[in-house]
């Protein structure tokens, strides 16, 4: 806790808790219900499969075939973001007497492919030929795109629906060296420059940039932080003192005992309650016990008659069947997934952080399998990713029984930065072929 101290009694990092505090509030109140229909603003004819979420969350739900819907929130009033690929979107506030009888028309959405370019592939591309994309994320199931426009030789922020419809556009050529957005574990978008942190602000269809702070201060606060529930923030252990995992003893003494008390090797995962500030290490897993299992099979060759050296063994042992485990934490519709890569298994825990289920799984055992996992927050899916010689290869990961599926063949080589939001598949992607030789972005809708 002392470390956390430190951080509050900071006045400059304590500007950043008022800022990224600002919008909890916890009530023990239950969920409240929000029910609607949407229509046709033109035929009046209810609309089926809209997507409805309550804005800065990634709760929401779809309307049926009678265009009827029904979504839980914990306060009112509440905004909600109401989008369709055929009909423009629309931002709704409900207040306590509207909540049992919405009614929503959409005006449909003329036919434009202006800002997307189609490829012979199966993707879109924003923008083509004069942007190259230095960075992308996301705004609720909006785009948020930094570029560089070559024709007006200047850096961009652009925002975009899921369409490809810009919805806002502003000129960041002022600030030194813009180069990448950061999106801290409580949804915010920050525009990093060379020194500086903005937190990017969309409202109204104008972006805003707020709160410029240093970027090391930034890293400092939230560089390790995964996620917010509705009472806790959780981080990742800082791994600092974190040897190289590649290591290699030659005495079975060497090696400490599981229980060992040296957390240099261990993967620390810990919440901070939001109200007390109270620390809860929720996993720590040791990575000697893959050591000792490297070094178990090391002494089997040898007592087996292997000719090659001890060390050699071992080494080899080590780097390729004994490397050290991919462990990550995620936050999937209010439950917390442990993937326990190490234990071939998915922990799952419930919001006041009890374990509820545990699921097997073996994906992780594939010899072209990627340390990876990709989480779709808004239809709460996983994802993870083989390679196929140069290519990628994108599974859904069964979050019921732990199986794996392949949903998408990524038919570029090398992409990067790959992303899952509302059921589409982004990357960037160097493209050779195009005239000015820049990253671009690509979309893909996925098949399920």
């Amino acid at each position: 806790m002392r470390w956390l101290k430190s951080i509050i009694s900071t006045a400059g990092i304590t500007l950043w808790l008022l800022v990224f505090f600002t919008p909890i509030f916890l009530t023990a109140q239950n969920p409240l219900i929000i029910r609607g229909i949407i229509k046709d603003q033109s035929t009046q004819i209810p609309i089926e499969g809209v997507n409805i979420r309550i804005q800065n969350t990634y709760a929401g739900t779809t309307t049926n075939a009678q265009g009827i819907f029904e979504i839980r929130v914990r306060n009112l009033p509440a905004i909600l973001v109401i989008t369709h690929i055929a009909y423009f979107g629309k931002q709704i506030i409900v207040t306590q007497s509207q909540a049992d009888s919405i009614n929503v028309f959409l005006s449909p959405r003329p036919i434009d492919l202006d800002e997307a370019e189609i490829t012979s592939d199966p993707y879109k591309v924003f923008k083509g030929k004069h942007q190259e994309i230095i960075d992308y994320d996301f705004l609720d199931t909006n785009l948020l795109i930094l570029s560089y426009n070559f024709n007006k030789n200047r850096h961009e922020l652009i925002v975009t629906d899921e369409y490809y419809d810009t919805l806002s556009i502003k000129d960041v050529s002022y600030l030194k060296k813009p180069g990448q957005i950061f999106k801290d574990c409580m949804g915010n978008c920050h525009l990093l420059t060379k020194d500086t942190a903005y937190q990017i602000y969309f409202e109204r269809e104008t972006l805003y940039l707020i709160y410029p702070n240093s970027v090391q201060k930034l890293y400092n606060l939230l560089g390790n932080c995964l996620f917010e529930t509705n009472t806790h923030l959780a981080f990742q252990g800082n791994t600092d003192k974190t040897q190289n995992l590649d290591y290699s003893a030659s005495l079975h003494a060497n090696i400490p005992g599981i229980n060992s008390k040296n957390d240099a090797w261990k993967h620390l995962f810990y919440f901070v309650n939001k109200q007390t500030h109270e620390k809860t290490i929720l996993i720590a897993t040791n990575e000697w016990e893959k050591k000792r299992d490297a070094y178990d099979h090391t002494m089997f060759l040898i007592n087996s008659g292997s000719v090659r050296h001890f060390s050699d063994i071992l080494r080899f042992a080590e780097m390729v069947y004994y490397k050290p485990a991919f462990q990550t934490l995620k936050l999937l519709n209010d439950s917390i997934y442990y993937f326990n890569h190490l234990k071939s298994r998915i922990d799952i825990y419930v919001e006041d952080l009890a374990l509820a289920d545990t699921i097997h799984i073996d994906y992780q055992n594939r010899k072209n399998w990627k340390p990876v996992i990709i989480i779709d927050r808004v239809k709460n899916k996983a994802y993870t990713i083989f390679t196929i010689g140069a290519k990628f290869s994108l599974a859904e990961i069964n979050l019921r029984n732990g199986s794996v599926k392949e949903v998408h063949k990524i038919e570029k080589l090398f992409p990067s930065k790959i992303r899952v939001n509302n059921g589409y598949l982004y990357f960037l992607y160097n493209d050779v072929n195009n005239v000015w030789g820049t990253k671009r972005l690509f979309q893909g809708e996925l098949a399920f």
